[in-house]
C-alpha cells in the first residue's frame, strides 16, 4: 500500500520536474478526515471518527479558470457507535460488551476532477471518486484494542461516490476542505440483538469531510 502510494508520488514528482509546461503541476497533500456512515435500516447512531489521509495531485489547466485535477490518495474513513449490548469473545469466554465501538476502514482512492476558478486564488472542484479497501479493523472501547476484521470481511472491497471541494491558492499552497458522498452499499455487516439474534444486514454508504493542505511544486 504505501509503496503504491510511494511510486505514484515519485511518478508525479518526475513528471513534473520534466514538464515544461507551466500549466502542468504536481503536489503533495495530507489532513484530517472525519468519517461516518448512512446505515440503512436507520438501527444505530453512526458517529463521525477521525482519521486522516495522505497522497499526491496532478494538475493540468486549460485555461486561467478551468483545470482538471487527480488525486491519489491513501485515507482513513470509518464509524463509531455505543452499544446497549453485543457478544465477544473475552479471554476465551463470551462476554456481553456495552459501549463505544469504533470501525476503521482504510482506502487507496482515486479522484478525477474538474475545476473551475471564478478568481486566481479561488476554486471550486467536482468529481467522482472510487475507492479500493486496503484495510480494515474494529476497537471495543478499552476492552479489545484494534484488531483486524479482514477476515471477516465486514465491508466490501470498493466503493464508489462524488466529491466536492472548496480549495484556497497562496502561491505554491493550497487549503481545502472537501465532502466524499458515498453512492455504494460498503457493509457486510449482521445485524443482531444482545442476545446475538440475527436481525438481518446493516446496509451503509460512506459519508466523509476531509480538511487538507497541499504543496504544489
Amino acid at each position: 500500500m504505501l509503496r503504491v502510494i510511494t511510486f505514484i508520488t515519485t511518478l508525479l514528482f518526475t513528471l513534473s520536474l520534466h514538464s515544461q509546461d507551466s500549466r502542468f503541476s504536481v503536489g503533495l497533500q495530507a489532513g484530517p478526515m472525519f468519517a461516518t456512515i448512512k446505515p440503512d435500516p436507520d438501527v444505530l447512531d453512526a458517529e463521525f471518527r477521525t482519521g486522516f489521509f495522505a497522497g499526491a495531485n496532478a494538475r493540468y489547466a486549460f485555461t486561467d479558470q478551468w483545470a482538471v485535477q487527480g488525486d491519489v490518495q491513501f485515507s482513513q474513513r470509518g464509524f463509531y457507535f455505543n452499544t446497549r449490548g453485543t457478544l465477544i469473545v473475552q479471554d476465551g469466554q463470551f462476554a456481553t460488551y456495552r459501549g463505544r465501538i469504533d470501525h476503521r476502514i482504510s482506502y487507496i482512492d482515486f479522484i478525477p476532477q474538474i475545476e473551475f476558478r471564478p478568481v486566481r486564488q479561488i476554486g471550486i472542484a467536482v468529481g467522482p471518486y472510487l475507492s479500493w479497501k486496503a484495510g480494515e479493523s474494529i476497537r471495543y472501547g478499552d476492552v479489545i484494542d484494534w484488531s483486524s476484521t479482514k477476515d471477516n470481511k465486514l465491508f466490501n472491497d470498493t466503493d464508489f461516490g462524488l466529491l466536492g471541494k472548496l480549495s484556497g491558492h497562496i502561491g505554491p499552497v493550497t487549503v481545502f476542505v472537501s465532502y466524499l458522498y458515498g453512492l455504494t452499499n460498503i457493509s457486510r455487516i449482521i445485524i443482531t440483538d444482545e442476545n446475538g439474534t440475527h436481525l438481518g444486514q446493516l446496509s451503509a454508504d460512506n459519508r466523509a469531510i476531509a480538511v487538507g493542505a497541499a504543496y504544489r511544486f
